[in-house]
């Protein structure tokens, strides 16, 4: 998982230099109905949480666009796809997510020892999946506004957790989260210029990790820009 997001991070930070010396079009034809751009944007999410079972804090999405195909067969309307890769992280400082046998996080433990204060306790999900976002949008100059679904292919996952106790440091990660293969979420957006302003809902959290698992849902608040 560290290594991927090396990667990632590698790739956003190269991708300004590119976008000097490329406007990032693989294909497109001379009434731009068609077009495929690499390395068309980058977004970061917050999202909101809720569950019975433990306390969110903190958490959220990063995603980088990796392929952006564009149709519009009307200058002010069309549908993008996208492939992204994509990382979610579920948080909690209160609760630890504890992976069973079969790498399901089937419960979470309070931060508690006996006797002990315990300082700075983190706990977290994370997942990394391609995704595959299709799009309809309407497009007047540099204002859009668009909306549609998300696929996500969830692709490897772990847990992790931290905390200090007298001066100490104690921390854990465990690898090889169970996963649904396939999840989905919608999305709505509005832009200007280089930035745009997306929510995504998340209808269940079961439909990335498998029956058994701990009960969340969320939904997300982020921004995203053109590279």
């Amino acid at each position: 998982m560290k290594k991927l997001f090396l990667i990632v991070l590698a790739a956003l930070l190269c991708a300004p230099v590119f976008a000097q010396r490329s406007t990032h079009s693989l294909y497109s034809t001379d009434s731009d109905v068609l077009s495929i751009n690499s390395l068309s944007h980058w977004g970061w999410g917050y999202s909101f949480v809720q569950s019975n079972e433990f306390k969110p804090a903190g958490s959220g999405e990063f995603f980088l666009n990796v392929l952006d195909f564009k149709f519009y067969p009307v200058e002010e309307f069309g549908l993008d796809f996208g492939l992204d890769c994509k990382w979610s992280y579920i948080r909690s400082k209160e609760n630890m997510f504890v992976q069973n046998s079969d790498h399901i996080v089937s419960k979470t433990l309070p931060f508690s020892i006996p006797g002990k204060t315990i300082e700075k306790p983190l706990s977290r999900i994370t997942t990394f999946s391609l995704s595959v976002p299709v799009l309809a949008k309407f497009v007047l100059n540099r204002f859009r506004i668009g909306g549609g679904a998300e696929a996500n292919f969830n692709l490897v996952g772990d847990t992790f957790y931290r905390y200090r106790v007298d001066g100490e440091k104690t921390r854990e990660r465990t690898k090889g989260l169970a996963l649904n293969k396939f999840s989905y979420n919608f999305v709505g957006l509005v832009g200007m210029g280089n930035l745009t302003i997306f929510g995504k809902y998340y209808p269940k959290n079961s439909r990335m990790l498998p029956e058994g698992s701990v009960d969340f849902n969320y939904w997300t608040l982020g921004v995203a820009f053109d590279l």
